[in-house]
Order: structure tokens, then sequence, then C-alpha cells
């Protein structure tokens, strides 16, 4: 029920939701615009560079302070002006993401008297992949408990994830939901959404001639998300297969707990052509021919599986829980092992020699990506949710439709700055 004083809302009018995050809070833009006709958004991230991606999209930000990494201070400050920001705002609803956010977004919201609070983990991060994390882990777990016990539900992207916190008593069952990622546009991530001169013209920049396939990988570059791995069955593709082409996108991660080494680093650019954090993802991946991630770092929904899938691609990647939640396999894709570049090597190269197998693939993974991970079938799930939690605290019950059956809005512009920072606090 809404605490004293707080009026709830009248049947005509809209939710307020604040959505809180980090760095990258801008991935949930087109969650919200997909489901701004039945609640209205505002949203709270750290950093303040995404202002104007939220203002294109008509929505409110907000900045706080965030650090990553074990910070009790900071994290107290992060604390306390979600808390005033939550008692500013009003919301009825709080929904919070990742890490620290869920973390601390969660417990200043009941704080603050918020009447229905949300978190989404999105993956366990490197903490459940990194042995000298140990510490860390154990007092995430219990911050985790604590904020998962104040909130109305915990919502985990895979069903791993969710057993494993709930046996651990960390999140109450009762209160543990799945929704697997914050949904894809299939309709800009689509093969004919790219034009074949752009196409050309990237390959043309690779190095890729006419008949070479071209293998790629994004991803923060560290170790968990096996980058190493990647390098490696590189070197032993091209062995066998010289005209081989593989393809590395995304920025270096210094401060992760298992950043690579300078020589490590050495080794990837030697092995693989790595050109860094790009904006144009849509566009690398119609010039790819396979997708590659070889992760085990504790994924969620890996976003960039499912951009891959909805643009046709096969995809290699290991049987960890997020991994494997995204993709089938011999159905949408191949699964390995983790941490067996032989076994990843030996997958590409199955794909690489055999062109109708990476057809069949790909068109499977472009149906998964249109029939689960689409963003209004993930949108409707939120907004069920949260329909739900509302009806439970005594708010007036909403009709489940789109106003005159509208799409999602506008498909999303460029951001002009170029690249968009990348980081999991």
């Amino acid at each position: 029920p809404a605490p004293q004083g707080r009026s709830r809302p009248l049947a005509a009018a809209k939710p307020r939701v604040l959505v809180v995050g980090g760095c990258d809070v801008d991935q949930r833009i087109d969650l919200m615009r997909a489901l701004a006709d039945r609640f209205s958004f505002a949203a709270a991230g750290s950093a303040p560079e995404l202002e104007p991606a939220f203002r294109r999209a008509g929505m409110p930000y907000h900045v706080y302070p965030l650090r990553r990494g074990l910070s009790p201070l900071g994290d107290l400050r992060s604390f306390w002006r979600l808390a005033r920001l939550v008692r500013q705002l009003r919301p009825e609803i709080v929904h919070t993401f990742d890490t620290k956010p869920s973390v601390w977004g969660r417990l200043a919201a009941r704080l603050a008297g918020a009447p229905i609070v949300v978190g989404t983990l999105p993956g366990l991060g490197s903490l459940y992949t990194t042995a000298r994390a140990g510490i860390v882990r154990r007092i995430y777990e219990r911050l985790q408990r604590w904020s998962s016990a104040a909130s109305d539900a915990t919502v985990f992207q895979n069903g791993d994830d969710l057993r494993q916190f709930v046996a651990a008593g960390i999140v109450p069952e009762r209160r543990a939901s799945i929704i697997p990622g914050s949904g894809v546009r299939t309709d800009v991530l689509a093969p004919g959404a790219v034009s074949a001169a752009t196409r050309r013209r990237l390959r043309r920049e690779w190095g890729a001639g006419g008949s070479a396939v071209v293998v790629t990988m994004v991803s923060r570059v560290m170790r968990s998300k096996g980058v190493l791995d990647f390098a490696a069955a590189a070197d032993a593709v091209r062995r066998e297969q010289p005209a081989t082409v593989f393809v590395l996108a995304g920025p270096l991660d210094r401060d992760s707990l298992d950043r690579l080494s300078d020589d490590e680093l050495d080794r990837v650019r030697r092995s693989v052509l790595w050109i860094g954090p790009r904006s144009d993802i849509p566009a690398i991946l119609r010039a790819s021919d396979i997708f590659v991630l070889p992760s085990y770092y504790r994924e969620g929904i890996p976003r960039s599986l499912l951009e891959a899938a909805a643009m046709a691609l096969p995809i290699v990647t290991t049987r960890s829980p997020g991994c494997s939640a995204a993709v089938e396999h011999d159905r949408t894709g191949l699964l390995v092992p983790l941490k067996d570049p032989v076994a990843l090597a030996e997958a590409v190269a199955r794909l690489v020699a055999d062109p109708r197998l990476r057809r069949r693939l790909g068109d499977a993974a472009r149906g998964d990506a249109c029939r689960r991970f689409d963003l209004d079938v993930v949108a409707d799930q939120v907004g069920s949710l949260y329909d739900d939690l509302l009806q439970r605290g005594g708010y007036p019950a909403r009709p489940h439709t789109r106003a005159n059956g509208e799409s999602r809005g506008a498909a999303p512009q460029p951001d002009p700055a170029g690249v968009r920072p990348t980081c999991n606090a």
C-alpha cells in the first residue's frame, strides 16, 4: 500500500517510474519509450553526458555520484543522493538496474517511501568469476540480501542466477522473476536495415576480400569476457583457413577486477583486428559472417548476443548461464565449454567451412530474437510486472494496450558524440 501522506494516482494518470542505473542507464531508453504510453518515466544515472540522449527521448534525467569498486564513503553519497531524489520526484515505482545501483538504489527508495521497489540484476559479473573477489562478494551478497528484502520484486535475466540467489537465501523466491533482458529493436537490428554498400566498405577497411569469412566479437576487453580465448582461437583457425578475418570491437576495461596485462593486450593485438569502441554496432554485425562471445563472465543475457541474433548471425558462445539462455546449441548457434580455446577454434572453423550451416543457424537466431527478445515482447513483460505490483498496492487497474496500436516510437537517433560510454558499475 502507498505510504501515509502519498496520494494514489487517478485511473487516468500514468504511474510515475524512476529508472536508476549507472553510467550506461541509457541502454534502458528504448524500453522506457516502449512503455511511455502507459507509464511516465524519469531516469537517474552516474554519467552527466547521457543527458542529451534522455532529452531527445523526452524524459527527465538526473545525475547522482557512483563509483565502481569498494568505496564506502562514495556509496554512502550515492545512497543519500538517491534517497533525496526519490523524495523529490515521488515516483510510484523505482526500478533499479545493475549491481551497485540495485543495492543502494533499492535501499534508498525504500527509505524515501517509494510505494513499489523493483531491482533487475543483469548478471552476477566478475564478482563470481574472479577468485580474488571473495571478500567483496561476501559483502555484496549481504547488501543484496538487505536490498532484496526491501524490494517488491527482484528480476533476473536467466534461471541459473535466480536459482543460485534463491538457494543462497539472498532473494525470497516469492519475489523473484525472470525477464530476458531489456529487449532489442529487431526492426532496427535487421540485416536489411544496413546497406550492402556499408557492409562492403567495412569489409574493405578490415582487409576482408570477397570470399573471406569475418568472425566478430563485440565486448569490453577484459579477461572473463574470453578475449584471450578469442585471440588463441583466431591463431588456430587461421593456420588452416588463412583468409579468415577476426575483428574485436569494444573498449578496454582497465578498472575491472580481471583486467588484462599489457603483455596480454599486445598478444590480442597481434592475433585479431581490434577496432576499439564503436557506436555503429548494427553495421559491424552486418559486415560480419560469424559472431563469437567466449565469455565466462556471469552474464545475465548478453545484449551483444541478442543483437547478433537479430542480425541473423550464427553464434559461437559458451555454456555459461546467460550465454546458454540466449543460444540453443546446433539450432541458433554452437555452445562450447568455458575457457576452452581449442573447442572454440573447432566450432568457429566448422562454421567458416560451412556456409549452409551459417545460414541455417543465423535464420533460426533471427527468429528467436523476434519471438523471445524483441523490445515489444520484453516491454510487455515489464509492463505486466508493474501493473501487477500496482494492483497489489491498491492502485487502479489499467488497460494493457498500446495507444492506437502504435509502434514503439521513433528509431533511436545516433549519438552525436560518436561513442557512448560503456561500463559496469
